[in-house]
């Protein structure tokens, strides 16, 4: 399925790592792209994942494949952007900045897929991450069809880096039934392509998630938080764990860390922000640091 991006090779291969721009230290300064949905509402989406990776330290980019209208009382219209259009967004990106990492969120149909697959084949040792915006917590679809669920599985899941699915996008990615261990989960993930898979709120008992790197399942578990403000928690989440990949940590620790500094989102969260589920309120990341950065 691959070769489907055959025709761009020479253009597209290594521009993940292009010339880039230099942080105030001199150092490159970590580009990550997110693929995905803007949130009118700012908490989730585009809005949260550029968010994140502000406060992770990264120079945050954006390819919009689809608009709703929504707000902290839930989402009122939706409509997705020409598949085209985002395929210049994301070759406008590449082409001058470049990318040290790329998270995916929306998956709308199997032509967007293949154009995503097609745009990122190519490139070389550049962390990617699956956020599979399918179905949500409560297991109410979100998009994607089962023609776009297929190209998931055969076209993006083999560039995966890491696929960050809920328990309910898991069963769908899968096949598997309700019940299913959420280690096997994982395992059936990594089975179909994806490098690792890290299944979230896999506990019915608190806050955690079981990630499954090839060979290892971890378990990252922590107390439930219960500030009523989780409006894109999923969302800052597999966007600072691209950005914590993209700086180079190590995946385990990258999920760990990503997963204490969420947490802390949700018991920090914006309260005044809106009158349904409150966005969640990041604080500055400091990845460099030994062990979680609070």
């Amino acid at each position: 399925m691959r070769g489907r991006g055959g025709r761009n090779r020479n253009r597209n291969r290594n521009r993940g790592r292009g010339a880039g721009v230099s942080g105030a230290r001199g150092r490159p300064r970590t580009r990550c792209l997110t693929i995905g949905s803007s949130d009118s509402g700012g908490g989730a989406g585009i809005q949260g994942d550029l968010k994140a990776f502000a406060r992770a330290g990264v120079h945050g980019t954006s390819a919009v494949v689809g608009v709703t209208a929504q707000n902290t009382r839930g989402v009122t219209a939706t409509a997705s952007v020409a598949t085209d259009m985002v395929g210049h967004q994301i070759e406008a990106v590449l082409e001058d900045i470049g990318t040290d990492g790329v998270k995916i969120g929306t998956t709308w149909s199997a032509e967007l897929v293949w154009l995503l697959v097609d745009r990122l084949v190519w490139l070389d040792d550049v962390p990617v991450v699956l956020d599979p915006v399918m179905v949500s917590a409560a297991g109410s679809a979100l998009g994607g069809d089962e023609d776009a669920v297929t190209a998931v599985r055969e076209g993006l899941l083999p560039l995966t880096w890491v696929a960050t699915p809920n328990l309910a996008e898991a069963r769908r990615l899968t096949g598997l039934g309700e019940g299913t261990d959420p280690r096997k989960l994982a395992e059936a993930i990594v089975e179909l392509g994806a490098r690792a898979a890290l299944v979230t709120d896999a506990f019915s008992t608190g806050a955690g998630d079981v990630l499954f790197d090839g060979e290892r399942h971890h378990e990252i578990t922590g107390p439930r938080r219960a500030s009523g403000c989780d409006h894109g928690a999923g969302c800052a989440h597999s966007a600072l764990l691209t950005a914590f990949l993209a700086q180079g940590m190590p995946l385990t620790r990258a999920a760990r860390t990503a997963h204490a500094a969420v947490s802390l989102a949700i018991e920090r969260g914006a309260a005044d922000i809106g009158s349904g589920r409150h966005p969640v309120e990041l604080h500055p990341v400091e990845p460099d640091r030994e062990g979680p950065p609070w």
